[in-house]
């Protein structure tokens, strides 16, 4: 058997111990300088880390005291949603017992309202008749009328 020296047979001429040596100081500073690099990129990243955990534990503490402020608020929410619904129930049973007599009154209202008008042309008249007859002046008394009176206008 033939024995190997563990080389491979390139045709290629073997490189001196010099040659070795400067190769190999080049590979270790490059080496070096990659790792000074990711010990920068480590240290840097735990740097953040450390602050994002800060950052949870100062988050979590004001997420605890908003919901110890939100206690209340969801019970005020949930009795004014029971206090809506007692409304909407006493309005839906008001509609059904007095609503027609609300609407009846709109039609009241419009029926005392041409009566109010139609008394007051009536009034009017009557003044000018006050005026013709009795020598009546609405906005002042005169010192020789003999008839006594306020004035007065309705609306």
């Amino acid at each position: 058997m033939r024995r190997t020296t563990g080389r491979k047979k390139t045709g290629k001429k073997p490189k001196s111990r010099l040659q070795h040596a400067i190769e190999h100081d080049r590979l270790n500073s490059a080496a070096g300088a990659n790792l000074s690099n990711i010990k920068a990129l480590l240290t840097n990243f735990e740097t953040r880390i450390a602050i994002l955990k800060k950052e949870i534990k100062i988050d979590t503490r004001e997420m605890n005291e908003l919901e110890k402020r939100l206690i209340p608020l969801r019970k005020q929410r949930d009795d004014m949603e029971q206090e809506k619904k007692q409304l909407q129930a006493f309005v839906e049973d008001y509609n059904k017992r007095i609503g027609h007599v609300d609407k009846s009154y709109d039609g009241l209202e419009e029926g005392l309202k041409a009566r109010y008008d139609q008394a007051k042309l009536k009034y009017a008249k009557g003044i000018q008749l006050l005026i013709k007859v009795y020598g009546y002046h609405p906005t002042y008394k005169r010192w020789h009328d003999t008839f006594s009176s306020t004035p007065w206008k309705p609306l």
